[in-house]
């Protein structure tokens, strides 16, 4: 793998061998490249190269140290192509891209150490098993699924294209669902329970949303944000979120708003996500409440009935009335 005993032995004593191994076997090449040479090999400016090498998430660029290899130099060629001037636009780009991709790294990695630790396997014993990782199929499966989420991302753009022409912001139901004192219970538990039950939530969210054709937004810790194009689409999974089945997750709340939001690289903003992550916090274990607008997008509904909470002080936005709603299935 092109390392020198003094680094094995380095990374021997401080923890890091496995780390060091996984360096050099998924970025092959010579470190022969400091920052200034990184950037005049690719035609940057140090600066501008310092700013994107820290929107892609890497701190430390300033160093003198030679450790850029000539994969860098296609990478950083590959981001500058175009031959233009990093704009703030491009650096955002940068870290909505780099961040996602940190996300998937990270999980790949959960599933290697658990294996790693569970096995009770040292570092060596570990490294045996990484010279097997099929990198060309973790590639191939990360095109495949980066091809088949920009299409169907076309097309939610494209089912958006006249209204967002005509009113600037497509009006849409936002939905947070959270676990119910998930702060309290996870202070008891051990870590695989922790990591058990976050999946099971994740993993029953996740489905449930995709089968009635919403979209994840993101996770943020013990929450689910989602979307839907309606009010009623985004209840009926809200009210199924809320059923309990065993144990494996504690109860939940949900809230949405319904009304105009900005889609910008993958998140949404505006009033009414911040209206609809207020309202979660007024829904009680397994309640679902709905702003003004839903209730009044599900008023003469057959299969939900509303029960109106009159107005409600919301942090930073006022009195807004609010319905706790019920399935009559």
């Amino acid at each position: 793998m092109g390392v020198t005993e003094p680094e094995v032995a380095a990374a021997e004593a401080n923890g890091t061998l496995l780390a060091l191994a996984a360096e050099r076997f998924l970025l092959p090449g010579e470190r022969v490249y400091d920052h200034r040479e990184l950037a005049e090999r690719t035609g940057t400016q140090p600066d501008d190269l310092a700013r994107l090498w820290l929107a892609l998430g890497f701190a430390g660029m300033t160093s003198d140290e030679k450790r850029f290899s000539e994969g860098d130099v296609a990478m950083i060629r590959t981001l500058v192509a175009d031959g233009t001037q990093l704009s703030e636009y491009t650096l955002h780009e940068a870290r909505v891209i780099s961040s996602s991709l940190g996300r998937i790294a990270e999980v790949f990695v959960d599933e290697m150490w658990d294996h790693h630790r569970t096995a009770g396997q040292s570092d060596h014993q570990a490294l045996g098993e990484m010279a097997g990782v099929d990198v060309g199929r973790i590639e191939r499966l990360l095109m495949s699924l980066l091809r088949a989420q920009l299409v169907a991302a076309i097309y939610r753009r494209a089912a958006l294209h006249d209204e967002t022409q005509g009113a600037g912001q497509p009006t849409l139901a936002v939905g947070f669902a959270d676990l119910t004192g998930f702060t309290e219970l996870s202070q008891g538990w051990s870590p695989q329970e922790l990591t058990r039950v976050i999946v099971s939530f994740e993993q029953r969210a996740f489905d449930l949303i995709a089968e009635r054709g919403g979209r994840v937004i993101k996770t943020i810790g013990d929450e689910v944000m989602f979307l839907f194009d309606t009010a009623a689409a985004a209840v009926e999974l809200a009210l199924q979120l809320c059923v309990i089945e065993g144990d494996d997750v504690p109860p939940l709340r949900v809230g949405v708003a319904l009304g105009p939001v900005l889609i910008r690289q993958g998140d949404c903003y505006g009033p009414t996500v911040n209206l609809a992550s207020r309202v979660t916090g007024v829904a009680r274990s397994g309640e679902v409440v709905v702003d003004d607008a839903a209730a009044h997008a599900l008023a003469g509904d057959p299969r939900f009935s509303l029960t109106p909470l009159g107005n409600v002080a919301l942090k930073g936005i006022g009195e807004v009335p609010l319905s706790q709603v019920h399935s009559t299935r």
